[in-house]
């Protein structure tokens, strides 16, 4: 089944950025181990969370102590999206394209909170309702957040199986030409 799973490209932007920086599993998703390795200092504030590069490379993130903290990991990762792939300031940009930025970011949350290879890595439970609980339990995650998560791996299955069939008929379809 897992063959048939094609990954994103902001998804696998995310599996190369946890290769690189050696989060191999799900423990090192934390806010200290990858803001260690990408040089972001995080400061806990009574305010809405927010990044800003201060100057090339050098990254500063606010996140909102008043979140608990498995909801703050979540708001430093959709806040990690912006510093690592979003530039310009947001005050200037159309509204489109601001929504845009606020969307990619709010899919790399599921990346890079429960990355798929990690997910693939494990044997998960048949039932659904069980692999959804142990998902959330191991990547620490709202239950909300596993079943996305979960819902989306298996409609890319899915879309993977589709795609494999049609390509089959086509396949098909031309060596039946060629034959006649």
């Amino acid at each position: 089944m897992q063959s048939y799973y094609q990954m994103t490209a902001l998804e696998k932007w995310t599996e190369d950025l946890y290769q690189r920086i050696g989060v191999r599993q799900p423990a090192d998703i934390s806010i200290e181990y990858i803001a260690e390795r990408l040089n972001i200092w995080v400061h806990y504030l009574d305010v809405r969370s927010k990044s800003i590069e201060a100057s090339a490379g050098m990254y500063s993130m606010f996140i909102d102590n008043r979140l608990p903290p498995e909801l703050q990991r979540l708001e430093f990762l959709h806040e990690l999206c912006h510093l690592l792939r979003h530039a310009g300031k947001h005050t200037l940009m159309p509204e489109q394209f601001t929504q845009a930025q606020e969307d990619e970011s709010e899919r790399f949350i599921l990346y890079a909170a429960m990355p798929y290879s990690m997910i693939s890595a494990r044997t998960l439970p048949e039932l659904r309702e069980d692999a959804v609980a142990e998902i959330a339990g191991v990547f620490q995650v709202p239950v909300e957040l596993a079943l996305q998560r979960i819902d989306q791996i298996q409609r890319r299955i899915f879309q993977g199986q589709l795609m494999a069939v049609m390509e089959r008929n086509e396949d098909r379809k031309l060596i039946h030409r060629h034959i006649r």
